[in-house]
């Protein structure tokens, strides 16, 4: 119902600029007169709530299960499970179930459509607690559905001075956390 509301809206904003941009181009104003009718008009502000409403997609808590990539003959790894949450704005975090201690931080982004660009940062520490390195992730998502996601990866390990030291591709699928109800006993 919401994109029959704004593909509505679109129309009738459209509708009412066009006269607008047509006497303006008739009276010879400058080029850019078009582009200020169209943003007066409200086409403007209806393709920005478009373009959020196609970013709030991502937006909540996520359950991702990584497959990591080899090559053939290469024994494949175990998938693992990590957690992603996006924020409104572009922030991200997450953590990673093989690591304890794991905090990772990073940053997403709206590429168009259901596309979505993600990367996040994580620092590494020995069992003493001594900084030895960081991974950086970076993924390409595709939103397939309203509570999942699917995409390619790729994770890359730094030693403490900065050298790569190991770096995997994968695929990962992922699915929203969702609010459940409470135990009948806790009600």
């Amino acid at each position: 119902m919401t994109v029959r509301k704004v593909i509505f809206a679109l129309v009738l904003a459209t509708m009412t600029a066009i006269p607008t941009i047509i006497a303006r181009a008739q009276s010879g104003e400058p080029e850019h007169a078009a582009a200020q009718a169209l943003a007066e008009s409200g086409v403007v502000d209806v393709l920005e709530h478009v373009k959020q409403a196609q970013a709030q997609q991502l937006e909540g808590s996520w359950v991702v299960t990584v497959t990591p990539a080899v090559p053939p003959g290469v024994p494949q790894p175990p998938s693992f499970r990590a957690y992603g949450s996006f924020s409104r704005g572009g922030a991200t975090f997450g953590s990673d179930r093989r690591r304890p201690t794991s905090k990772q931080h990073g940053t997403w982004a709206h590429l168009g459509g259901n596309q979505f660009a993600w990367t996040a940062i994580e620092d590494l520490f020995d069992g003493m607690g001594n900084f030895t390195g960081s991974v950086t992730i970076r993924v390409r998502i595709t939103v397939t559905g309203k509570d999942e996601f699917v995409g390619v990866s790729n994770g890359e390990e730094r030693d403490a001075f900065g050298n790569v030291t190991f770096s995997r591709c994968g695929t990962i699928r992922g699915e929203r956390i969702k609010i459940e109800p409470l135990a009948p006993q806790c009600q």
